[in-house]
């Protein structure tokens, strides 16, 4: 049987793509492990927002070459919005690396090259598994997917019977070594299950914000069909998912290609779906939200959470400008207004960028009086990386790093005090949680509607997937802790 680990960077878009082919491969007979040490195929999803993630992803890489001289029939391979633009790059300075996938290339095209890699996989481990000391002659694939597509296109109804005949040697091949080795009981759908699902409604971005490299990497916007939409969550309940979550890079300008239907109405038919569980997106962009997405969101309570991530990026209208955001940070409070007035028990976190080109001791303070009107339950905050291709890449800037790091660390100390201010406000109080995963015996973690992290003391495991209440006695920070009562 062929395992294989997925390492993650970046978005929750690159989780729900990781997830999406982890789906895949479970139904062609691979299992998903825990660890690098105990996996035939390494799957890196990649993020190129930030310059220090791509450090992380060669240093990553390095220490795989060094494992797979250990083990030959190791396979890595490299997919996101990195591999978009370096592919050159990883097949030239990396030869461990077996395939590359951009974010922007059909996944169907991956998903058909995997599924022949795999039995490549399959046969070199059995060979080496026997004599783990010879040199093993391995099958060769292509390393570039158009190349070794180009090959095999030789009509598509012989790629399409090509590929069921794949599926069917592999899992043929599978029982043939569970019958050998007598696994145990887990199966690998169980192994991939999660409470939590994530699921991509569109990708790409047109709004081209000076500081972003998604267009460049992703390219512009493409909704999905929203029967296709539709089918996914679907899938994903039967499966036990109680948390979904649709995402896309501005989900609000999502636009059903076969109907013209917009984001209020595919939240409606997803709220129309049966079944007790939880829907939420990321991520919105203020220009593009409307009055009318919110109280839809108000008008099916609790399937529709009152949770909202609303990218701030600067409370500075001359920094907003500048990263080409197209509202105002008046026009952000009047819609945070909104949602306060619809929903006003509403979770709200937000991204901000400290440093951008340009950014003045003023613009900074902007950006700390929005934070203290809104009393946002948690933000993500970062010094600007400056990224290539991008407007802002040519910015002139001549705000010291020093200076930068100081407006940050304050930023970020007093954000603390504000959730902790928050989080207070609910001690005492009974939530509706849902029970995520048990993190040691005796301590389960849950999350509220508002996606707030909750703390629970219960030797019940089998809890987890279930919604529960819990009396809210403490907290810091980060996670509130309670105790289970009957709803």
């Amino acid at each position: 049987m062929v395992t294989f680990f997925n390492k993650i960077y970046g978005c929750q878009a690159n989780f729900a793509d990781s997830q999406g082919l982890a789906k895949f491969l479970v139904e062609l007979g691979c299992k998903q492990v825990m660890a690098e040490k105990d996996a035939d195929l390494i799957i890196i999803n990649t993020c190129a927002i930030r310059e220090k993630a791509e450090q992380k992803l060669y240093s990553y890489i390095g220490r795989l070459a060094e494992l797979k001289k250990d083990k030959p029939h190791l396979k890595i391979g490299v997919i996101g919005c990195v591999a978009s633009y370096k592919k050159k790059e990883f097949y030239e300075y990396f030869e461990c690396i077996s395939f590359v996938h951009g974010a922007r290339e059909e996944i169907s095209a991956l998903q058909g090259y995997l599924a022949e890699l795999i039995l490549n996989i399959q046969t070199a481990k059995s060979l080496f598994l026997q004599n783990p000391d010879s040199k093993i002659k391995y099958l060769k694939q292509d390393r570039r997917l158009k190349k070794f597509f180009d090959k095999q296109a030789t009509g598509s109804d012989q790629i399409s019977i090509s590929r069921l005949n794949l599926t069917e040697q592999i899992k043929e091949s599978n029982t043939r070594e569970e019958e050998q080795i007598k696994e145990d009981d887990t199966t690998e759908s169980e192994q991939i299950s999660d409470v939590r699902a994530m699921i991509n409604i569109m990708t790409g971005c047109n709004k081209y914000c000076s500081y972003c490299i998604v267009p460049f990497t992703r390219g512009r916007e493409i909704s999905y069909p929203m029967s296709d939409i539709l089918n996914a969550v679907k899938k994903d309940i039967d499966r036990g998912a109680k948390d979904i979550t649709l995402i896309g890079q501005n989900v609000n300008s999502y636009i059903d290609p076969q109907t013209g239907a917009r984001f209020p109405e595919l939240l409606q038919k997803v709220a129309s779906l049966e079944g007790d569980f939880w829907v939420r997106f990321i991520s919105p962009h203020p220009q593009d939200m409307t009055k009318d997405l919110f109280q839809v969101m108000a008008n099916n309570r609790p399937k529709l959470t009152a949770f909202l991530h609303f990218p701030l990026q600067s409370g500075s209208d001359t920094i907003l400008k500048a990263m080409n955001r197209n509202y105002t940070s008046a026009e952000f409070l009047e819609k945070i207004g909104w949602i306060k007035e619809l929903m006003p028990d509403a979770g709200i976190t937000t991204d901000i960028i400290v440093g951008f080109p340009g950014e003045t001791e003023k613009d900074y303070l902007a950006t700390r009086e929005v934070m203290e009107k809104v009393q946002f339950d948690q933000i993500y905050s970062f010094i600007y990386s400056k990224r290539k291709f991008t407007k802002a890449y040519n910015m002139p800037d001549d705000c010291p790093q020093e200076e930068k790091a100081r407006r940050l660390s304050e930023l970020q100390m007093r954000q603390r005090e504000i959730s902790l201010d928050q989080n207070r406000k609910n001690i005492g109080k009974t939530l509706k949680v849902l029970v995520e995963k048990e993190l040691e015996p005796g301590k389960l973690l849950a999350r509220t509607e508002g996606n707030a992290r909750v703390l629970i003391t219960s030797n019940n495991a089998n809890l987890v997937g279930s919604f529960v209440g819990v009396k809210i006695e403490s907290t810091t920070v980060v996670n509130m802790s309670g105790t289970v009562i009957v709803l």
